[in-house]
């Protein structure tokens, strides 16, 4: 299959679009600066102009996303079979909530800070950090459902999910995933990856290519991405991204423990009969002796701790024994 780069136009869009999120999160930053102790009522003052700033930028950013997709088709853009405008974009969420309700929340997150006994600068601090995150979303959504929108107008089939560094690791491995125009775009709060309408796998790029994405940091921003040196380290010595970066998939998956009057850190993440792990640490006889049991569900599970790199580090004789380790508990594929 022939690889192609990004195109040039969907580089630039990326970059607009960051700098008009990133202009109007700032704006919103610096209006919720003028909140004072009377919430409701100093919120009530600034409503207007912040709801001005959002609905501006939502316009904006819809408006750039409806032109990008015939931009970077180029000569390949088919006449639309509808038409639309940034405007209808304006006013509402990605979850179909009013941008009024999602932006007095910031609002209902100091109350409850203060209600949780945070003082009133601490619970500002909260609120507006939940209103910097909300926003950016809210933006970032809203090009995300424009380019949809343009691209079923343009009869796009399909698109390849690009980054928009810096990433963090749930994004780093989606980078080059292809989705089919009626799939939803699978984002956390706060992701402002961008979708390419390719006919083409496009798999040279670093914002389309985790490794090639990951291979470009520097070993501590590789650190800082997979969640710890050691990670870094295994990502270096071979070890699987995915596996890294899915071990903190789910909230306390990464726990740690004490055995034999030794501390240990591992993950269930893998462990069950479907997971890597599973198969890799069943070759294992001292493994396999534990068996296996049902952790109150349909899934069988190794009684065994799947150790994470860190202690596979820390005990491991010398290093081709830390990648027989490696390799064992499921992180080297």
């Amino acid at each position: 299959m022939v690889l192609q780069t990004l195109p040039e136009s969907a580089l630039r869009y990326s970059g607009a679009q960051r700098a008009e999120i990133g202009a109007a999160v700032y704006a919103v930053s610096r209006l919720w600066r003028g909140m004072g102790r009377d919430f409701d009522g100093s919120y009530a003052r600034l409503e207007p102009a912040l709801l001005a700033v959002l609905f501006t930028a939502q316009e904006r950013v819809a408006d750039g996303a409806l032109a990008y997709v015939p931009d970077v088709l180029g000569d390949a853009a088919p006449e639309p079979v509808y038409e639309s405008a940034g405007s209808r974009f304006v006013g509402v969420a990605g979850d179909g909530l009013p941008v009024a309700s999602m932006a007095y929340g910031a609002v209902i997150q100091a109350k409850q800070a203060v209600s949780a006994g945070l003082d009133v600068a601490e619970a500002l601090a909260r609120g507006g950090r939940h209103l910097t995150l909300a926003s950016g979303t809210l933006l970032s959504d809203t090009g995300r459902s424009a380019e949809k929108v343009s691209g079923g107008a343009h009869k796009v089939r399909k698109w390849t999910r690009m980054l928009n560094p810096p990433s963090c690791g749930r994004c780093v491995i989606l980078a080059g995933k292809t989705s089919w125009q009626s799939e939803a775009f699978n984002r956390h709060p706060g992701c402002d990856c961008r979708n390419v309408p390719v006919s083409e796998d496009t798999g040279d790029d670093a914002r389309t290519d985790p490794k090639a994405y990951l291979d470009s940091l520097s070993t501590a921003e590789q650190d800082r991405l997979l969640g710890s040196k050691a990670n870094g380290q295994a990502f270096r010595d071979g070890a699987d991204m995915n596996q890294l970066i899915n071990a903190y998939r789910r909230a306390g998956a990464v726990r740690p423990a004490q055995i034999n009057g030794r501390n240990i850190k591992f993950t269930r993440e893998g462990t069950t009969r479907r997971g890597h792990a599973y198969w890799q640490m069943s070759q294992a006889q001292y493994i396999r002796e534990q068996s296996v049991f049902k952790d109150g569900s349909k899934y069988k599970r190794l009684k065994a701790p799947r150790l994470m790199p860190e202690t596979i580090y820390s005990t491991a004789k010398d290093p081709a024994d830390a990648k027989r380790l490696l390799k064992l508990y499921g992180w080297i594929v």
